[in-house]
């Protein structure tokens, strides 16, 4: 092949090569996002954490709902004692509705308790829902993501595997020897071996190369 010939295929490779690199920092991209989003990790963690305090407040109302449940009852049994005429003893008596007094004063406490828990139960209840709700959305929206990722990564892989089989053949167009240079001048030139002269001008650099390598085609930046 002529040098000018060779140019255009050493020009033709970098484009496939320049392609080739997007399409990997494509690939990565798409592996990375494929890992999972951030989004939907955080959303999942804060429904695991609104549905182990709403557990536990339902806990603390079940708990308090026994102690007013236990409450009643033994005020209900003294209170069946006190008035059922069969305490004669007057010390005996006094000492009975001392304790209906402060079973009386518990229960009252108990039930305000009670109230207190389950004003904190229903909100921790609303808060999972959101949560639950929220996180319902994401994983909806994900599952979307996710099967349009799968779609982006095999085409991206079939697109691959079309440039590797083109740079094959173009590679197998020059020599070994160019080819070793094209690739190291590549890497030391963020990618670009071979430019464009427009207008005795470099495509890429600031550079005006003198007229006869340009007819000639052996201009590299």
């Amino acid at each position: 092949m002529s040098t000018s010939q060779v140019t255009a295929v050493l020009y033709q490779l970098q484009t496939i090569d320049l392609e080739i690199d997007r399409v990997i920092a494509e690939k990565q991209s798409i592996s990375t996002s494929l890992q999972g989003s951030a989004t939907l990790r955080k959303l999942r963690a804060e429904y695991d954490t609104a549905r182990q305090q709403l557990l536990s407040g339902q806990q603390v109302q079940k708990e308090a709902e026994w102690s007013l449940e236990d409450v009643n009852q033994r005020l209900t049994n003294q209170e069946r004692r006190l008035y059922s005429g069969s305490i004669q003893n007057g010390k005996e008596l006094q000492m009975l509705q001392q304790e209906v007094q402060n079973l009386r004063a518990q229960q009252s406490r108990q039930e305000e308790r009670l109230l207190e828990v389950m004003d904190t139960a229903e909100a921790l209840k609303e808060t999972a829902q959101r949560k639950t709700v929220a996180l319902q959305q994401a994983e909806e929206h994900w599952k979307q993501e996710n099967a349009n990722l799968q779609i982006r990564r095999e085409q991206a892989e079939k697109h691959f595997q079309t440039l590797q089989d083109q740079r094959q053949s173009l590679s197998s167009k020059i020599g070994e020897a160019l080819l070793k240079r094209y690739e190291n001048m590549r890497r030391t030139k963020q990618g670009r071996a071979v430019s464009k002269v427009e207008q005795t001008s470099c495509q890429w650099c600031p550079c005006y190369p003198d007229t006869q390598r340009v007819a000639t085609g052996t201009y590299q930046p």
